[in-house]
């Protein structure tokens, strides 16, 4: 059975209804706390692994103690938490963003470079590199990619603070963003942005939201 398109449709309100794909992270600001939550769990397990004829009313107690701290810690986590939607960018977009980087940060970039041929230069001598051709193939790919890292770094916290939907961010935001709460958390950024620009939506409907065949203008294969 194929469903067919009315011939009602209008073409011009559907696009003018369409938007692009969004995507949504929940980020926290306490990550910190997951270090004290994995101690109090190492001090559980410790807790729990004493004999039951060994056991007492206290250690009953411990754990107790140990399991509520472990929901205030959790709690305060979450309420750290903060929920961020992204979308995709266009093509031309992306790029523009790409070639302001490479004129802002071009001095940063040969600065990096210079510094990844003097350590492959470095390297090449304590490893008794000396034909000249086997020191360029090892020098130039070291700073290729040192300049890479500056330029693609900075492109990544540009096309975040142009594709994230809500809360808007600034780039200074977003450069902060990295700063606190580490590149782990920021990654599921780059990969929500990544999943809004590539996946194709998927869409389950529940059976009983199905239109009839009648409604649906079916017709058979």
């Amino acid at each position: 059975m194929t469903e067919s398109i009315p011939e009602t449709l209008d073409l011009d309100a559907w696009l003018d209804g369409a938007h692009r794909a969004e995507r949504s992270v929940t980020l926290y600001a306490r990550a910190d706390l997951l270090a004290d939550i994995d101690q109090l769990e190492a001090k559980l397990r410790q807790v729990a692994e004493i004999p039951e004829e060994d056991r007492s009313y206290g250690d009953a107690d411990e754990a107790a103690e140990i399991r509520a701290d472990i929901d205030r810690l959790n709690i305060d986590l979450y309420a750290s938490r903060l929920v961020v939607r992204v979308t995709s960018l266009e093509d031309t977009d992306e790029e523009a963003i790409r070639e302001q980087v490479r004129k802002d940060l071009k001095d940063e970039a040969d600065k990096a470079a210079a510094k990844a041929r003097d350590e492959a230069r470095e390297k090449c001598r304590r490893l008794e590199i000396t034909a000249a051709n086997d020191i360029n193939a090892f020098i130039r790919p070291a700073a290729n990619a040192a300049a890479d890292a500056v330029i693609d770094r900075e492109s990544s916290i540009r096309m975040i603070a142009a594709a994230v939907v809500a809360p808007k961010m600034s780039v200074e935001q977003v450069r902060r963003l990295y700063k606190k709460i580490g590149d782990a958390q920021v990654a599921l950024l780059s990969q929500a942005y990544s999943r809004a620009s590539m996946e194709a939506p998927q869409v389950t409907v529940p059976k009983s939201s199905k239109p009839s065949q009648a409604d649906a203008g079916t017709t058979s294969s």
